[in-house]
């Protein structure tokens, strides 16, 4: 009797496994198909993320060339107005110089302009103080016929 026991069990254990193995072929492959879908899916995601992150990629280099080109136009710039500060420290300079030689000209104009009316004011005194009047020789010199 424990043998037909464990025959009848095996029989059905056998009887059983095999008809949900036939009856689940359909539900197999619909969820070999299901998962099929979903790992399709899931590929389109990721290929639609690598190309999310590809472009951002790309500005985050172009935003790193524009902040280099940015800090070299800034350093540039900086070296430029050092240059132009000191330009126009030295035109500023030469200006006073200018200046000062402007001046220095307008006193000798002046000086020279108190020369001139001095020297024309002492001609015309000359001139107008009577001169000793001289007297033409009346004597011949010695030699003449």
């Amino acid at each position: 009797m424990r043998y037909l026991f464990i025959a009848v069990v095996a029989g059905g254990l056998e009887v059983g496994c095999t008809t949900p193995r036939v009856s689940s072929q359909p539900q197999v492959r619909a969820e070999v198909d299901r998962w099929q879908w979903r790992y399709q899916e899931e590929r389109e995601r990721v290929e639609a993320l690598a190309v999310r992150l590809a472009e951002a990629e790309s500005a985050l280099e172009a935003a790193a060339q524009e902040r280099a080109e940015s800090a070299q136009l800034t350093h540039f710039l900086e070296d430029e107005l050092g240059r132009m500060a000191a330009e126009r420290h030295a035109l500023v300079e030469h200006n006073a110089q200018l200046v000062s030689r402007q001046r220095e000209l307008t006193a000798l104009q002046e000086e020279s302009e108190d020369v001139w009316y001095q020297s024309a004011l002492s001609r015309a005194r000359r001139r107008s103080q009577p001169q000793p009047s001289q007297a033409p020789s009346t004597q011949m010199p010695a030699g003449s016929p």
